[in-house]
């Protein structure tokens, strides 16, 4: 069985549903609510060493936003996990979920898309970018109903429908490995 391990901040550590949500997948999760990206880059190695995923799903940079950390130390952050993830288990394969544009984040959705854009530019054609925008974004909008109170969180129908989107997007893109 395929094993998928989500490692970033609180939108992973609340995916608790996605055992139910995607069959035929073994998942770990390992990701803790309230990390920034330089967090991981210090310390995925170390999660690494007693995981041995088949793909490493990783979702972070929100709180760097948050934090007024600069956008390129986002990018560069999240290249230097996935580079962790490569030098570590070599076999592995590494996708990485953007930043989601929750009503909390509106008026740095500007800044959410040079983020993108730079990590999209650095990551290698064999790794997955999953858009969340068409997910949580309808006519240039939050879809709101996906949110919790504190305008960022996830909702269960949110995350049924992030499931929905992004693992066939996963099986399609390790069945073509």
């Amino acid at each position: 069985m395929t094993t998928l391990l989500l490692v970033g901040s609180s939108i992973f550590e609340a995916w608790t549903a996605l055992g139910a949500q995607a069959p035929g997948y073994t998942i770990r999760n390992r990701a803790i609510g309230g990390t920034v990206t330089r967090y991981w880059r210090e310390h995925l190695a170390e999660v690494l060493a007693s995981e041995t995923p088949d793909a490493v799903l990783f979702y972070c940079g929100s709180n760097d936003l948050n934090d007024q950390i600069a956008e390129p130390e986002i990018v560069a952050n999240t290249l230097a996990c996935r580079d962790s993830v490569r030098q570590t288990l070599p076999a592995a394969a590494f996708a990485y979920f953007g930043i989601i544009k929750a009503p909390q984040k509106l008026g740095r959705w500007d800044a959410i898309d040079r983020v993108h854009s730079g990590i999209r530019a650095g990551l290698p054609t064999v790794d997955l970018f999953v858009d969340t925008d068409r997910v949580f974004v309808a006519n240039g909008h939050p879809i709101e109903s996906f949110y919790v109170e504190d305008g960022l969180h996830l909702t269960a129908a949110a995350y049924t429908a992030l499931a929905a989107q992004a693992l066939p997007q996963i099986t399609a893109w390790l069945g073509a490995r």
